[in-house]
């Protein structure tokens, strides 16, 4: 009986930092490191949450491609990678070619669920074309293990985050609290297994 309540006490302080501190805020932010937006052989925006059946991308995905044309823009790589699931990768596509990225500078290969697929696909387009310094966009959460993977591959890393300030409510610090925990996880596994 005594230890349910000290398991029962330490889950309601852990609720409460999660919720109403702004730890997960900080995690966040440490897990995107520094940003090294420098000029790079291509911009890689990883896939997150894909698109639904209208074609229309989920928040996270679009605010990603949003940041890979942005540095497009910037001329600081002069090939735009799309990763992803097929509809987001198409969708993708036509929202940067909307927004006058040429059709030349985009490259999108097959169809990608996870990291570690998607940095073998991208391997895979880049490789041939000798490009092998690249600006990766992602969530500041999927950094490290995305970064590790691209390394493996054989590339040269330079993380740009997304935005890394995070949620201000406890409903969504609960939110970002979970997903921390996914993917520390999903990071101790790969390194279990050898794949970082």
């Amino acid at each position: 009986m005594r230890a349910l309540r000290v398991i029962g006490l330490f889950g309601l302080l852990a609720f409460g930092i999660a919720a109403f501190t702004p730890l997960a805020n900080r995690m966040n932010a440490w897990m995107a490191g520094t940003p090294h937006l420098e000029p790079s052989d291509a911009i890689v925006v990883l896939g997150r949450g894909g698109a639904d059946a209208d074609g229309v991308l989920t928040n996270r995905s679009l605010r990603r491609v949003l940041a890979g044309i942005s540095l497009y823009e910037n001329a600081l790589a002069p090939v735009l990678v799309l990763s992803g699931s097929t509809a987001e990768t198409q969708a993708r596509r036509n929202l940067a070619r909307g927004l006058g990225i040429p059709d030349s500078a985009i490259l999108t290969g097959r169809p990608a669920l996870t990291t570690r697929e998607e940095a073998a696909e991208v391997e895979r387009l880049l490789q041939p074309l000798g490009r092998s310094r690249i600006l990766l966009v992602a969530d500041p959460i999927d950094m490290p293990r995305a970064a590790g993977l691209m390394q493996r591959e054989g590339f040269v890393v330079h993380p740009a985050p997304t935005a890394s300030s995070g949620p201000s409510n406890p409903e969504s610090r609960l939110g970002l609290t979970r997903d921390l925990t996914i993917e520390l996880f999903a990071w101790a596994y790969h390194r279990f297994v050898g794949a970082l």
